[in-house]
């Protein structure tokens, strides 16, 4: 028996179930679920969920989802640190909205999303700076700043010291180690 994609319909009663357990993971979605009146807007709310699959656990993990997201998390901003990641980004990879991805990023990472960049982005630049040869310029563009002196600016104001100390005093050190 073949079926027509066209003949395919979803009982009102089980968008509402979807729609309600969407809305536990991304309110934003379920509202466009929702919002769907015809079988085209149903059809691309689809395909961006699928798309998005990834940001959503599956009925397995669901039982780790604070740890699976965590993960996700932290994966995704250690892959694009380098693109000055924000907020903004952060959500749309998510498929949440930006007040709900602040919330939901504090209960699971446990500090606000700004905290845990400026601390993620001053121990990467110190580890370059400390383990490779890299140019200010290139540990800037690794740790998501379009300029050295932006970056600079931004690790002296966070550690008190700026990177060229840091890099200074390694090779004092290195240097005492020698002899």
């Amino acid at each position: 028996m073949m079926n027509d994609a066209h003949d395919l319909t979803i009982p009102t009663d089980r968008l509402r179930t979807l729609s309600s357990e969407l809305r536990a993971q991304s309110p934003q979605w379920a509202d466009r679920l929702e919002q769907a009146t015809t079988e085209q807007d149903l059809r691309n709310l689809v395909c961006d969920l699928f798309n998005l699959s990834h940001a959503l656990p599956s009925q397995k993990e669901s039982s780790n989802e604070t740890h699976t997201l965590s993960g996700r998390i932290t994966r995704f901003i250690n892959e694009n640190l380098h693109r000055g990641l924000t907020l903004k980004v952060l959500a749309n990879f998510l498929g949440y909205s930006e007040k709900y991805c602040s919330d939901l990023f504090y209960r699971i990472m446990g500090e606000s999303f700004s905290g845990y960049m400026r601390r993620h982005r001053v121990e990467r630049a110190q580890s370059l700076l400390t383990t490779t040869a890299q140019t200010l310029a290139e540990v800037a563009t690794a740790v998501g700043f379009s300029d050295q002196f932006a970056f600079s600016h931004f690790f002296k104001r966070a550690t008190g010291r700026s990177p060229r100390e840091i890099r200074s005093r390694l090779t004092v050190h290195a240097m005492q180690k020698a002899l």
